[in-house]
């Protein structure tokens, strides 16, 4: 019964998500613009907050174990699998006390509200999969900024 009732609900929790990052677009460039780095990445971390609840309408729990543990002190590596659009908002907010920054494909960069921006503004960077000089110049500049900042990088190995 319970799956029937997600299937039936899917079309809402779409809407919701869809409204969630439309609102939030506007929300991440007003921060940036007026009070840069700090605030946008409050207003994300809301945002991802806002994604995780949404899933409760399709009967969804997430919880967060162990990330009290985490150092704040060094910079992290975190590898994933990456299943769906449902595994990236529990990343950035289970891990935005260290800051993650993705690599990320460049065609994610433009088009897609909240999540290019962010991916744009927010520290990530952007790699050009046909062009393996310049994705790893790029993956270079962030493994520097994680050292220096105490931010964490995640990558997803699967993809190409």
């Amino acid at each position: 019964m319970r799956q029937i009732l997600g299937y039936i609900l899917t079309p809402l929790f779409y809407l919701v998500f869809g409204l969630i990052l439309g609102v939030f677009h506007p929300v991440q460039v007003i921060c940036w613009n007026l009070w840069g780095y700090k605030a946008h990445k409050r207003s994300v971390d809301i945002l991802n907050l806002f994604l995780i609840k949404s899933l409760g309408i399709l009967g969804a729990r997430v919880g967060f174990f162990g990330f009290d543990s985490l150092p704040l002190d060094k910079p992290l590596i975190i590898i994933s699998n990456h299943q769906s659009m449902f595994d990236i908002p529990p990343i950035v907010w289970g891990f935005r006390k260290q800051h993650a920054k993705f690599i990320s494909k460049k065609e994610l960069g433009h088009g897609i509200p909240s999540i290019s921006y962010n991916l744009r503004k927010g520290g990530s960077v952007l790699i050009d999969r046909k062009d393996a000089r310049q994705a790893l110049e790029e993956i270079k500049n962030l493994g520097q900024k994680i050292e220096k900042m105490n931010y964490s990088a995640v990558i997803f190995p699967e993809g190409t």
